[in-house]
């Protein structure tokens, strides 16, 4: 649930059962070799550096290499009641605001519930915030020795084009023939039935001449803001006949469409990592695609 308390603070509470017992899942918050392997890691990153200083009072530093930036999350520690609860001030960098974050976890059958509540001052909650804690929880699962937790993509981009046109071309076929395809391939075909439960197909050819296809079916339609359907590769693929989830949110801002894009349940960190570059060059072609239309519609 996301929701607004009062005009300064929002609050995102994300919750996930896991099949290890409480103990094992909160004392995963505060080992350092696991903790750089989960806790605000993504698909391609490398873990730089990570000290905990497990006490009330203490903190953690987390550091990950993206690229050839470094990302960091800075905590400070203010309860720690093993193995129920953990409450800790959270910032990106050593000196910002820092907002609060709430780990609760019970017992649930022979594994655990755990609940986190995060409250943000004076910034509204988005897509991608719940989608990340929604990714570092499925990490924490692997951590602690789940079987079949996967991995997910969260990437945001901002087109220059409004809002309206750039679902057009997330939703109708003419125009996903534009760009549906990693840089330096060409879409084949686009066909889709834009309703719930409707089917979508696309197929791609690699610069080597290898041919890829793509489909899913539509789960959520909310146009012009929000669209959730299915993956799955019919044909090369690392994950053959294995569906996976894919969200796409958007809102406009002054003329512009700031998109949330979320791809979820993938098998593996290797086709996590090819995910998420094939979509990075198929953005740029979305970008140009979606520009083109903002010009010829004035």
């Amino acid at each position: 649930m996301d929701r607004t308390t009062d005009d300064v603070v929002s609050t995102l509470v994300v919750s996930r059962r896991f099949a290890a017992p409480p103990e094992i899942v909160f004392d995963a918050w505060f080992d350092a070799k696991a903790v750089g392997a989960w806790l605000f890691a993504t698909p391609g990153g490398q873990s730089a550096h990570v000290e905990i200083d497990a006490r009330v009072g203490g903190g953690f530093a987390i550091h990950e290499q993206r690229g050839e930036s470094l990302a960091t999350h800075f905590g400070e520690y203010r309860e720690i009641d093993r193995p129920r609860r953990i409450v800790f001030a959270l910032a990106t960098d050593k000196d910002g605001t820092r907002s609060l974050v709430t780990v609760e976890i019970e017992a649930d059958g022979a594994g655990s519930l755990l609940t986190l509540t995060h409250r943000v001052e004076r910034a509204p909650i988005d897509a991608s915030m719940r989608a990340g804690w929604e990714s570092i929880l499925e990490g924490l699962a692997r951590a602690t020795g789940e079987e079949g937790a996967g991995y997910t993509i969260v990437m945001r981009r901002t087109f220059d084009a409004p809002r309206l046109l750039v679902w057009k071309a997330w939703t109708e076929a003419d125009h996903l023939l534009r760009w549906m395809c990693p840089a330096n391939f060409n879409v084949l075909f686009a066909e889709n039935e834009l309703r719930i439960g409707g089917k979508w197909r696309s197929g791609m050819r690699s610069p080597e001449g290898e041919d890829f296809i793509h489909c899913g079916e539509y789960v959520e339609i909310e146009k012009p803001s929000r669209l959730v359907f299915t993956h799955r590769w019919e044909r090369n693929s690392l994950e053959p006949q294995a569906d996976t989830m894919i969200t796409v949110v958007l809102n406009e801002r002054d003329g512009k469409t700031d998109m949330v894009f979320v791809h979820a349940g993938l098998a593996t960190v290797e086709s996590a990592c090819s995910h998420q570059n094939g979509w990075t060059g198929a953005f740029e072609y979305l970008a140009r695609h979606s520009t083109q239309l903002a010009q010829d519609s004035n």
